[in-house]
């Protein structure tokens, strides 16, 4: 996968995830800046820890590029 591509699908996938988590986490009355941008922050970490499950699954990360 283009790098650019995964960029793209990290900041879009942690953007939705973390929407949800801080309206989950305002559902239950906490409603203060830090809680959502900590859902933010956990919502980056699974995205990322998700894509690079998927790239271990496919034979790692290439370091040379490809031509």
């Amino acid at each position: 996968m283009d790098e650019n591509l995964k960029i793209t699908l990290i900041g879009l996938l942690t953007l939705f995830i973390g929407t949800i988590f801080a309206s989950i986490i305002a559902s239950f009355g906490f409603t203060d800046v830090i809680p959502g941008l900590i859902s933010f922050l956990i919502a980056a970490v699974i995205v990322v820890i998700g894509f690079r499950l998927s790239d271990h699954r496919r034979g790692g990360h290439r370091m040379t590029p490809r031509h």
